[in-house]
């Protein structure tokens, strides 16, 4: 008799994070040792000579500015590429993120990609495939570090001098060099896609756009217009590095990024900071209702979340929903005063508190988009000295971790059923964190900052809806709030 053994792979797979060309990226965690990782998934029919020479180039770059690899994994479906994994997201989610970047962060980041290419370069590997999606930021205390990934349709060579024939082009044409148009590579590619990529960063956009036939009739001919709020030392670089002619443009990695160097080193960074919200104000909203005024002017707004449809306003125990289409204003009274809201997919939770001597009771009330806007009583109520709580986006579960009143170290960890704020799970003793967070249906991240004789460390841990804390990582500073992306949990 056979018996087929089902094989248990070394990582729990916890959610997509990206779409390459030629395969999906995951966000997992060892199982061995807890430290999270990026799995490139490579299906069945990829050839394996481009396997191969992906896997070959990761293992032989060893460099602090190239993502490294850790290994394969084989499963069920196909094949996995470990490496590892960039817990600031890629430089397109930076880019894309609604608030203005620092001229020192663009520069730093740029140079982090140069320095990355220039060993890539050393070692006789083209990228061919440089843009904001191929680029992984890593966060260490002061801040952020550029990371070069994605080298599946890297082209190695052995002479760096001249330009090799390919087989057609593949890559992203809006930050391909003229001559890969016509299956033309050499260490140049590399460059212009950087300077694509620094001009993004400087202006805000590319300067060429369009079909893939328009993108390549602009690489090929028409020259670039830089707006004068840029520096002249950098222009003179953008100017360089998008040369159409291959031999004009840097020679290498390396002089590139000295010359952004020597230009950083001539301009003024005084007061420069990176902003990292913009921020939405009452004068923002178009409401003529002489009601709503009279609210803005009495009350002091401090919270605010908004959807498609609605504003929702809180103002100390005055709860306010504003109508987007028919400019409607509706307000509640609460017994309570407002500590919080937060916007879910079909509703909001709201959470009041009332100070007493030795505790405070915390009050939350879910609100639905399908029923009319009304003063509810509170469907939940939990006595505490302190109180951290997530709500998950779509509804389905509330953790909460709430200190007791007694003065024992541990904290409780409750789940409970969103919409009907029932108890899904006893309270279970744990730490009390900084900040809970919830990722997806499954999964959310708890936040526990630890400073001890001038030691800071901050360890963030996943837990799970059964509320099981499985192993994270650590940071060597002090974080007491996280932002979660709203279009990539992770």
């Amino acid at each position: 008799m056979i018996r087929y053994l089902r094989y248990r792979s070394n990582y729990r797979i916890l959610g997509q994070i990206g779409q390459g060309q030629f395969g999906r990226v995951y966000f997992a965690i060892s199982r061995k040792t807890g430290k999270f990782v990026a799995l490139k998934s490579l299906p069945k029919g990829f050839p394996t000579n481009r396997f191969l020479r992906e896997f070959s180039c990761l293992i032989s770059l060893r460099h602090p500015n190239i993502v490294a690899c850790k290994g394969l994994e084989y499963h069920g479906q196909g094949r996995y590429l470990v490496m590892d994994y960039g817990e600031g997201g890629t430089l397109r989610d930076l880019m894309d993120f609604p608030a203005d970047l620092s001229l020192r962060l663009c520069l730093d980041l740029v140079i982090d990609i140069l320095a990355g290419l220039e060993q890539a370069h050393k070692k006789n590997i083209i990228h061919c495939d440089i843009k904001p999606e191929n680029i992984l930021l890593s966060l260490t205390a002061d801040k952020w570090v550029a990371k070069v990934t994605d080298f599946g349709i890297a082209k190695i060579t052995e002479n760096s001098s001249n330009n090799k024939e390919g087989s057609g082009y593949t890559g992203s044409p809006a930050y391909m060099a003229p001559e890969r148009f016509y299956g033309k590579y050499s260490y140049a590619c590399d460059i212009y896609s950087v300077g694509i990529l620094l001009y993004e960063l400087m202006i805000g956009e590319r300067p060429f756009s369009g079909l893939p036939g328009d993108l390549m009739l602009a690489h090929l001919n028409q020259r670039i217009n830089i707006p004068d709020t840029v520096a002249n030392p950098l222009k003179a670089i953008i100017i360089k590095a998008l040369e159409k002619l291959p031999k004009r443009r840097f020679f290498s990695a390396q002089e590139m990024l000295e010359a952004i160097q020597i230009a950083k080193a001539k301009l003024k960074f005084n007061r420069e900071k990176t902003k990292l919200f913009t921020l939405t104000t009452i004068s923002d909203l178009t409401f003529e209702s002489n009601d709503f005024l009279k609210i803005a002017d009495c009350h002091k707004i401090n919270l605010m979340i908004n959807n498609n449809h609605h504003v929702y306003l809180g103002s100390q125990n005055q709860l306010i929903k504003l109508s987007k289409d028919s400019k409607k204003i509706e307000i509640i009274n609460l017994k309570q005063s407002l500590e919080s809201l937060t916007l879910l997919s079909q509703g909001y939770l709201v959470l009041t508190k009332e100070k007493q001597a030795e505790a405070c009771q915390y009050y939350f009330h879910y609100f639905s988009e399908n029923i009319p806007f009304k003063k509810v009583e509170p469907s939940l109520q939990l006595e505490s000295k302190d109180l951290k709580f997530s709500g998950n986006v779509e509804g389905d579960w509330l953790a909460t971790i709430s200190k007791p009143k007694s003065n024992e170290i541990s904290a409780e960890f409750k789940i409970f059923n969103l919409t009907t704020l029932s108890i899904l799970k006893s309270p279970k003793p744990c730490p009390f964190p900084s900040q809970l967070i919830s990722l997806d249906k499954r999964y959310g991240l708890a936040i526990f900052p630890r400073l001890s004789q001038g030691y800071k460390r901050t360890y963030l841990y996943l837990f799970n809806r059964r509320r099981h804390f499985i192993k994270g990582f650590s940071l060597s500073l002090l974080i007491s709030e996280l932002t979660p992306n709203n279009t990539n949990a992770y």
